[in-house]
């Protein structure tokens, strides 16, 4: 009996023990079935489905007619995907073999590095056919590779638009931070430079996705038993917007073949709204290169070229103005009641000022000068003695109304500002107190002074424009006005007149269309000292004169304003007239040449453009000698 006892309460624990146990599991299976069990449905569901990015469609770019100047094209790109069952170096050695692809294990680590998703990597892209049909067939032998679709940018004029249009690349890490994308797709591409990093937010689209079934192999499979109740299978992509350009295609190719051999920039601009018509910056990049990966000798070339074809020349390289800001001083001079149409000043060849000799480029001297000849002969003696009655602190002062120094606001990235000195300027950079000697340089587009080619064609559109200041712009969009420059009408009709005679009678003869008044002013800029005063078309190629021609035309109703600025090309009146006038023939009589012919001349005297170095202090130097950020930027993208 007591046996009996002391048995009882050893099975009543049992008992319980076992209605607990059988509780708890029953509770657990529950929970697993019922409350978690679509959480580990969908942890199964992964295990047999893959995730495909569907890439949105970036915008096209469209010319001013509508034709296409950018838009995209299908792509096929080999990836390596780590998480997937096999050993990397097998599938390296199977892809050797099989797709005669020369890879390593170091190539894989830098291609995962790079890659947004550090378990995907893009071993190659623009794949041929023959591959995606390899990787497919020996899907048990390349388990780690995969085949993918993407869109890529092409350029169907190759060069001709390419510092405009810019070119797309992958996105980086700080890229997708600033622009708040998700790192999700290893072929995201965004804009680097140009129009398509100006509108990037536009034209780019959405990706979407797309859950695939695959079998072991990783092949996909279609089976409907497979797929699960409330588990989104596919999101459609958005694409970007289709944005247009002011650029006129047919004016851009008749520019860039007036330039010949030619290196330097030319834009042409809709003085009243801001249009850019044409820009064009030689020698150009195709931006083609970019969009099929690169390879490393054509990398080595683009750098190496001492041409520097990744400077965007009209507003990233600065150069002195020159003789094309004389009419900014002698509008300056206007407004300060400092000059008036029947100044005269005596120019005898040589003006001493503060014991230092000031020479003008006419040894013999110009005479009695009043304002309308001092622009016309481009009197670097009248416009010494007018800086000097101006003073620099009004040049300052209304340089930064018309836009030097500053940016134009053009919808371009990476512009530069130039160069406006000013005694503020100068202690600001440690160089001491500001001399009056040294406003006289300036005052002839010397000295201190650089200037963007966009910066010279804001100057000039404002004067046409009567005073309103146009934010240019390459997108198609409503005008905008940056500033309205107090100027009295008699002010931009006492410069319009000069510019008139620079082109009638002066400098810029070779410009001159029939019928039609063009303003305008040639300009040189001294690339070495010691080059004053001699013929430059005498002196080797790489040391002559940088020749600057800007203007509008017509004179009383501008169509349209432009700069052309030749490298190395001697004299402002001669190539860049005649690229100026093939543009200008194009707009504003629809002429369209068979071919376009511009010659300069091997020997002539010197024109009046320069004066003698001795008199010009050492400037800082021109950025047009620097592009390393830009192909330090472009390095790090593009690798090796």
């Amino acid at each position: 009996m007591k046996h009996q006892e002391d048995i009882y309460p050893k099975i009543r624990f049992l008992k319980i023990s076992l209605l607990i146990f059988i509780t708890i599991f029953l509770l657990r299976v529950f929970e697993l079935q019922i409350i978690k069990g679509g959480y580990y449905s969908a942890l199964s569901f992964n295990n047999f489905t893959r995730t495909v990015i569907l890439p949105g469609r970036r915008g096209m770019i469209l010319d001013r007619n509508g034709n296409i100047l950018c838009q995209n094209r299908v792509s096929f790109s080999l990836l390596i995907d780590t998480t997937k069952d096999g050993k990397i170096e097998d599938n390296i050695d199977a892809a050797k073999r099989i797709l005669g692809l020369n890879l390593s294990r170091k190539d894989v680590d830098i291609a995962l590095k790079r890659s947004p998703v550090r378990t995907l990597g893009v071993i190659a892209r623009d794949i041929p056919p023959s591959w995606v049909q390899k990787v497919e067939v020996n899907r048990d032998k390349l388990s780690l590779f995969r085949v993918e679709m993407e869109l890529r940018r092409s350029y169907p004029n190759g060069a001709l638009l390419g510092h405009s249009l810019g070119y797309v690349g992958l996105i980086t890490e700080k890229e997708s931070k600033e622009m708040k994308i998700p790192l999700l797709d290893p072929f995201q591409e965004v804009g680097k430079s140009g129009v398509e990093k100006t509108a990037n937010a536009v034209l780019m689209g959405t990706n979407g996705w797309k859950r695939v079934q695959v079998n072991s192999f990783g092949r996909e499979v279609e089976d409907p038993r497979l797929k699960l109740p409330g588990i989104e299978m596919k999101q459609e992509p958005t694409s970007g917007k289709t944005i247009k350009l002011c650029i006129d295609t047919e004016l851009q190719k008749y520019i860039v073949e007036a330039f010949g051999e030619e290196t330097g920039s030319a834009v042409f601009m809709n003085p009243k709204t801001g249009e850019i018509l044409s820009y064009v910056s030689i020698p150009e990049v195709d931006p083609n290169l970019f969009s099929r990966s690169i390879k490393k000798e054509e990398w080595e070339k683009i750098v190496n070229d001492p041409n520097k074809p990744l400077l965007n020349r009209p507003i990233q390289a600065t150069y002195p103005a020159g003789s094309t800001f004389k009419p900014f001083i002698a509008t300056v001079g206007l407004e300060e009641g400092d000059l008036t149409a029947s100044t005269v000043f005596s120019c005898g060849g040589v003006w001493e000022y503060g014991g230092n000799p000031f020479h003008c480029w006419a040894k013999g001297g110009h005479g009695a000068v009043d304002l309308l000849t001092g622009i016309q002969n481009s009197c670097n003696i009248f416009f010494y003695k007018a800086g000097e009655k101006i003073g620099i602190d009004a040049i300052a002062k209304w340089g930064k109304l018309f836009g030097f120094g500053t940016y134009t606001k053009i919808d371009l990235p990476d512009e530069r500002t130039g160069i406006l000195p000013s005694p503020e300027w100068k202690k600001m950079k440690n160089l001491g107190p500001w001399y009056s000697g040294e406003t006289l340089p300036v005052a002839i587009g010397q000295g201190y002074l650089s200037v963007t080619p966009m910066q010279i064609l804001s100057f000039y559109a404002t004067i046409a424009n009567n005073g309103l200041r146009m934010k240019p712009h390459l997108i198609e969009c409503d005008p905008e006005v940056v500033m309205k420059v107090p100027l009295s009408p008699s002010t931009i009709s006492i410069v319009k007149e000069g510019l008139k005679r620079v082109v009638q009678s002066g400098t810029g003869r070779k410009a001159q269309i029939s019928g039609i008044e063009i303003c305008a002013k040639t300009g040189t800029a001294q690339v070495i000292k010691g080059s004053a005063g001699k013929n430059t078309y005498s002196l080797e190629k790489e040391v002559r004169d940088h020749a600057w021609f800007a203007g509008f035309a017509p004179k009383d109703d501008p169509k349209v304003a432009f700069v052309i600025m030749v490298e190395h090309g001697g004299h402002g009146g001669d190539i860049g007239a005649q690229i100026a006038k093939v543009g200008l023939e194009y707009i504003l009589l629809n002429k369209k040449p068979e071919k376009v012919e511009v010659k300069a001349p091997e020997e002539k005297e010197l024109t009046p453009e320069v004066s003698s170095e001795e008199q010009l202090p050492s400037a800082p130097e021109s950025n047009i000698k620097s592009e390393d950020n830009y192909i330090n930027q472009i390095e790090s993208e593009t690798g090796d």
